[in-house]
Formats: C-alpha cells, structure tokens, sequence
C-alpha cells in the first residue's frame, strides 16, 4: 500500500511539474533560511551551556545608581571572594580570573617565535574546578598552584612550540615575566562568555600587581587596599553555590562583610548575582536577546510563508484530484487512507526540499557567517543545539503542510463532485486569498523595515558629529615600549612629513568601548559630575577639528577643556569658565576652555559630560592621530611614518587603524540586523512570488476555456492579463494598508532604541506599497501574458 501511494505522488509531481517545482522551491528556500536563522539563534543560547556546574555558577557584580544613569562595577578585591564564602554557606567555593592588561604584550617562548598577544589572562586553581575547560595536557587539579605557572590553549602551544610537547618548557610574558607550562587545554569554544589564549596564575598576577601599587601607593593606603574586601578591584569573581535558588539570599548578606568604610550607605547601591547561562545576554552583549529574538520570529516567517505556498496551491489544485478522491470513496475508500495518502504526498514533498534545504545551507553557511561576523565551532552542528532545531523543522513542516491539504481533500463528498457542484463555494477561494495576503503582508513589512534600517545606517555614517573623523590615522604608543615617552620627537618627525597636517595625542582611542571616569566639582560648590575624560596634548582640539565655544586660555598647555554638556551641568559659561575644578584625590586643575558637544561614543547614546584634561605630560598618551591632507599620496606618507615610529622603537611594530573604521565598529550589530533583514526580505518577495506564480497559474489553467471565449469574441491580451491581475492586485493593496501599521508599531520601538534616529516618514510606506504592487504586476503578467497568448482553438477544441 506504501508503495502504491508513493506511485500516486511520483505520478502526481510528473503530471503537474510546474506547481510541484514552485511547491518544492518555495519550501526549500524556506528551510534553508529557517536553518540559517536557527543556527545563529541556537548558538547564542547555547553560550556557556557545556559547563557541567554552570547552573550554580554565578558572577557578582556591583551596581550604583546615579539619577537616570546606573553603573556596574564588574571586578571584586583580591580578599572579596574568600570573605564572602567564609560567611556564606550557601557558597560551595569561589574562583577568579582577571585581565592581566588591556593591550597586546610581547609573548616569547624563544627567539623565533615571539609575538604580540592580548588573551592573557590570571586565574586560580579554583577557577578550573569551577569550569569545564578540558585539559589535553596536564592535571587540572593541580594546575596553577604555583607562582610562575601558566597553561596554554591547544592553538597558541601549536604556535609557540609547533608538535613539541610544551609541558615544561617556559614562556616570556611582557620581557620580564616567566612562566613555565603546567598543561595544555583544547581551544575555548566560541560560545564562551570566557575568553582566552594564555592563562597563568593569580599568584604571580597578584605580586605584582602589588609591587605596582607601592609606586603610587603611600604604606598606610597599600595595607588598606591590600586588605580590602570593598567592591573596587580587578578580578571577575564567580561563587559556585550549592543550590542555584539560593543566589538572591547570597546578595542579600554581602553588604555586612564589607568594613564600616566601605559599606553601602547609598540604598541605590546593590550587589547583584548573575547566573553563568544569562551573562552572554545580561552582561556581554545586552542586545544580543532582543536580536535572537527578532531573527527567530524572521526565521519563523519565512518559514511560514513557504508552508502557506504549499498548503495555498494544494488546496487550489484540489478540484484536479476532485475525480481521483471521489471516484476512490464510490469504491468504498476509507478516509483515513486518503488522509494517509495525502500526508504521505506531503512527506514526500518536505523530504525533497529539505534535503535541497540541507545542501544549500552547507553551500551559504560560510557565507553567512562571514557576513554577520559570526565565529560558530564546527562541532555546534553536530551538537543537539542544532539537532533538535533540524529534526522540529521537519516534523513540523510535514504537520502543518500535510494537515490542511489531508483534511479538506479527504472529506470531499463525491456526490457533489459527480453532479458539478464542488468548487462552486467561496470557502476555499477565501482561505487561499487570506494566505496570499498573509504573505505579501509579511513581505512588504520586511521591505518597509529593510529601508529604515538602511537609512538609519546612513544616518550613523553622514551625522555631523562635531569632530572630523575623516583622514585621520591612529598609531598604538606603547609606554611599556618606550615609545610614548619619545613622543614630543614621534611627533615633530611625524609632521615633517608631506602629506601630514597635524598631529596629536590621547590616553584613549576615540570610538572604543572602554572609557575613563572622573568626579568633578567647582571650588564653591559641593555638586559632584561624573564625566568620561581623555588626558590629551595641546593639539588634540585643533586636529580633531572641534570647535571653540570659549577659550583657550593663552598659552595654556595644561588644564580642562569641557564640552557644552559638562559646563552647563556644572553652570559655567563662557563668561565665568575662567576658574578652578576639584578633581578628586587633593588634585585640581584650571578650565581652560568650553567646546562645542561632540559625539565621542556611539549615536546610542546622547552626548554626555566631557572633560577634556590637557597635559605637557603625554607618558600615558597611548594613541598617536595622524590628520592627513586631501592630496596626501596614502601609502608613501604611512611608509614615512613608520620609518619615524621605528626610530623610537623596541620591539612593537608599527600598526595603524583609520579613525572612521573605528568609529563603523560600533554599528556592527546594527549592520548585523539590516544583513538578516535586507536578506530575508528578499526570500519572503521570492517566496510570495513564486506563490502567486503557482496561483497565477492555476488561475489561468482553470480558466482556459472561458480565455479562449473571450479572444473568440474578441478580447485583448491586455483585457485577458487584467482579468486575471485584478483580483491578486486587490489583495496586495490590503497587504499594504495591513502591513503599514504593523510595520510602524515595528520600526518605531527599534528607532526608540537610538538617542538619534531617523523620522518615520509617509514615502517609506508609499515606496514599500509601490515595490510590493510592483513585483506582483510582474509576477502575474508573465503567466497572464503567456495565458492570453496561447490559441484559443487548442483550450476549446476538447468542447
């Protein structure tokens, strides 16, 4: 019987190939996008899944609310861990880990293999119970335990000590670190929140992290410090518990440890816990939900609108199996086998597309992968992370497009079949019309979110942002290398340079995500403003082309410069900027100057206070900007520079980065988002063309013969294609009329998300309609024009 009904689909597809190749393409190009969406959606659920503990695992964090603005603190003391176990028995254990610098650092296991790297970090031995990091090399129970020892990922002992057994041997962090290898880890997949390449004791770390404060640090304030158990520190500190509930009571007792000095006495101030399995969305990358979220609901879509052209064209080409059905039930067939037949038909349909499915997503998936920027292991698809996803795509699509189809076909009654009745009833037409407008809903929706989206990226990159971001180079001065130091000479040399405008300086790079706090408050008063601050030379202004509100001060080479924001928040205008600011720790410094806001962070964000400290003492100016003119020839003025850079030089070799490249960055995400939408908007306008192709066609092969009445008597080709156009083309208008609100309530709430964004204006509704009426006009002429052509002598001959 099995194989009787598979005769009966195979007969089915041959006889009717063009609805069975619109059906198979529409569900094929639907799973492939359903596939794509769920393996990017998959992997970010699956962020930190393969640590057997981490459902006890949490991070501690402080927070600290300021008006509208909050912080949080992620990195606890040295003794803050320990305290909080010795009086928390709801604590099993605890570990750390901590960045050991923010910037690359020389890494040497011998003279020929020695290169600039930045995953190292510090840990305990703790920190490796606390984790499922898998050792190849090594005893992980014991790794770590000693000062000077360090454990290396499978990739980086490749790379330093090629197919030798590295257990033993030594490696030279920063010139003046040695470390001897304990074991060898396999590499960290990438759907860890915990990132590294080098991790070496916390021991080591702590030492000299210690002999470090002593230069700055008086006896009395590096006892205190060294003794503290307050919030401020560096180490990320993870408390296993012994049951996952109890967290919420653990940050409850925190306060009480802290020493009289430190405790909270700000009532907005909290310790907060988070679980491992939400800081990939909580902490790391707090979008990171809200677009897993979106895609899954894109991925569904188009999903669903590959399921509705399959279920929209069975349905419409049941009155050719009308015959089939009715004379099978007049022989006494059950229905319950013509529901089996059709599921069996629906079977066999998803299982050809999904096996096209499956070949075209191994063909795209670098593709798209790179175009997101995606880092995804090869053994996640191996994984019941994506599994399961594959398996319920299947199943699924087999239900929902084999039900409807099974159901109606079955229950047709033959004896209105025999007498000429069925197909006469509205039902079914109305259903198929609901399904179409479904998908030309879904389709120009995406189109009216694809332009927003592109003009919101065109507004990040054309916003007057206060500062000329344009032909300016940055160089990397490491102080640890000597070379900032030597800058006065890097930047006379540099500006001798033909092509070379200016040059300047700062303790930060503009446009990057890390930033700088400072409390500000005037001499009169007992206001404090937080600001994000730069140390900057006297030029910094001048290069970066921001404008003077008030000010300079002549000759001033040392001292504030603030923006607007900053200056009116502390009530300082361009008549009374001429005074004194306490910066904190008995240190203070003059206003110099007031300018104009400039867009130092993200468009996210609305400008916030500046301060600007200019210095003579550039030692921790870490980035050199190098302004170039209109007609400088690029590659000779960057060879010169990194001629005088190597002048000064120990070891660094000379890299460059263009300020605007840094300034695109940040709206990686964004152009991540308008990647899935612009793309998947053009497979939901295939999908619903090749719908209304399929409609289209089975429109006009019904109505061959009464085609063929009409250019008899007389009809045009343009009367037979509006004939069958007018109906389709009422059904995209209401797509429009119902995708324009939807669409609006859409794209208004993500714009929200932007401190400046782009109007939601009329034209794009009215472009997205245009486009929509557009490619439906296009679809159905093609099949109209070839209907009206055809001999009305061959469609009425059979009469």
């Amino acid at each position: 019987m099995l194989l009787h009904y598979l005769k009966i689909a195979f007969r089915h597809i041959q006889r009717h190939y063009v609805i069975s190749i619109v059906n198979i393409g529409g569900l094929s190009i639907g799973l492939t996008a359903a596939l794509l969406v769920a393996t990017y959606v998959a992997n970010e659920y699956s962020y930190d899944r393969f640590h057997k503990q981490g459902g006890r695992i949490v991070k501690v964090e402080f927070s600290h609310d300021e008006g509208d603005k909050s912080y949080y603190v992620p990195w606890m003391s040295y003794g803050f861990g320990q305290a909080v176990k010795d009086q928390c028995p709801e604590v099993a254990s605890f570990g750390r880990v901590t960045d050991v610098s923010f910037y690359s650092k020389l890494v040497e296991s011998d003279a020929l293999h020695k290169y600039y790297e930045s995953g190292f970090v510090a840990a305990d031995n703790a920190f490796l119970q606390l984790f499922s990091f898998e050792f190849i090399k090594g005893n992980p129970k014991t790794a770590l335990t000693r000062p000077g020892t360090m454990v290396l990922t499978e990739k980086m002992a490749a790379k330093y000590f090629g197919n030798k057994d590295p257990v033993g041997k030594i490696i030279t962090y920063d010139k003046k670190h040695v470390y001897e290898i304990v074991g060898v880890m396999k590499d960290l997949p990438f759907n860890s929140s915990i990132q590294f390449d080098f991790l070496g004791d916390l021991m080591s770390y702590r030492a000299n992290e210690t002999e470090e404060m002593k230069g700055y640090l008086n006896k009395k304030q590096l006892k205190e410090q060294v003794s503290s158990i307050g919030a401020t520190g560096s180490y990320n500190t993870y408390f296993l518990l012994n049951h996952s509930e109890s967290k919420d009571i653990v940050a409850s007792k925190i306060p009480s440890l802290l020493t009289s000095s430190l405790r909270i006495k700000d009532k907005k101030d909290r310790y907060e816990l988070f679980p491992l399995f939400d800081l990939h969305f909580e902490r790391i990358d707090k979008n990171a939900r809200q677009k897993a979220v979106v895609f899954s609901m894109i991925g569904m879509l188009i999903l669903s609108l590959a399921l509705v052209n399959y279920i929209n064209l069975t349905t419409a080409s049941s009155s050719a199996r009308a015959g089939e059905v009715s004379v099978r039930k007049v022989v006494g067939g059950q229905r319950i086998a013509l529901i089996s037949q059709f599921y069996l038909e629906s079977v066999l349909y998803v299982t050809i597309a999904f096996t096209l499915a499956i070949a075209a997503f191994f063909a795209l998936k670098d593709y798209f992968y790179t175009s997101l920027e995606l880092r995804i292991d090869a053994s996640f698809l191996t994984s019941s992370w994506f599994a399961f996803p594959l398996i319920g795509f299947y199943v699924l699509s087999i239900l929902l497009s084999g039900s409807y189809p099974a159901l109606l076909l079955s229950k047709l009654a033959p004896g209105k079949i025999l007498s000429g009745s069925y197909g006469k009833s509205g039902n079914a037409a109305s259903v198929r019309k609901v399904f179409t407008v479904f998908q030309f809903t879904v389709s120009i929706s995406l189109i009216i979110g694809s332009v927003l989206i592109a003009k919101q990226m065109q507004l990040f990159h054309s916003k007057e942002l206060g500062i000329d971001r344009d032909r300016i180079v940055t160089v990397f001065l490491d102080h640890e290398d000597g070379l900032s130091k030597h800058y006065q000479e890097i930047r006379q040399g540099m500006e001798r340079i033909s092509g070379v405008e200016s040059v300047t300086s700062s303790s930060l790079l503009m446009y990057h995500p890390y930033g700088n706090i400072w409390e500000l408050k005037r001499s009169d008063s007992n206001k404090k403003l937080s600001v994000n601050s730069f140390l900057v030379d006297e030029q910094f202004v001048k290069t970066m082309r921001i404008q003077w509100l008030a000010g300079p001060r002549k000759n001033s080479r040392a001292g504030i410069v603030l923006n607007q924001t900053a200056a009116r928040e502390l009530g300082i205008n361009a008549g009374n900027y001429n005074q004194t600011l306490d910066l904190g720790f008995t240190t203070k410094a003059d206003v110099i100057g007031i300018v104009k806001d400039f867009h130092f962070r993200s468009l996210n964000q609305k400008i916030s206070p500046m301060a600007l400290q200019m210095r003579s003492d550039t030692l921790f100016n870490n980035y050199l900007y190098i302004r170039l003119s209109k007609n400088a020839d690029l590659k000779h003025t960057l060879s010169e520079a990194e001629n005088v850079y190597n002048q000064y030089r120990a070891n660094r070799a000379f890299e460059y980065a263009f300020l605007d490249d840094t300034y695109n960055k940040m709206y990686i995400s964004e152009a991540k988002t308008g990647y899935i939408v612009y793309w998947f908007t053009g497979i939901a306008i295939v999908i619903a063309c090749l719908g209304l192709f399929g409609l289209t066609t089975f429109s006009a092969e019904q109505r061959r013969k009464e085609i063929g009445i009409r250019k008899v008597l007389g009809a045009t080709v343009m009367n037979i294609v509006t004939m069958l156009s007018k109906d389709f083309l009422m059904l995209v208008v209401i797509s429009v009329l119902l995708a324009s609100p939807i669409a609006y309530v859409i794209m208004k709430r993500w714009l929200e998300d932007f401190a400046y964004h782009v109007p939601i204006s009329w034209w794009v509704f009215a472009l997205a309609g245009f486009t929509g009426l557009l490619i439906a006009v296009i679809t159905i002429s093609f099949q109209g024009f070839r209907a009206a052509a055809a001999n009305p002598v061959k469609s009425l001959k059979s009469e």
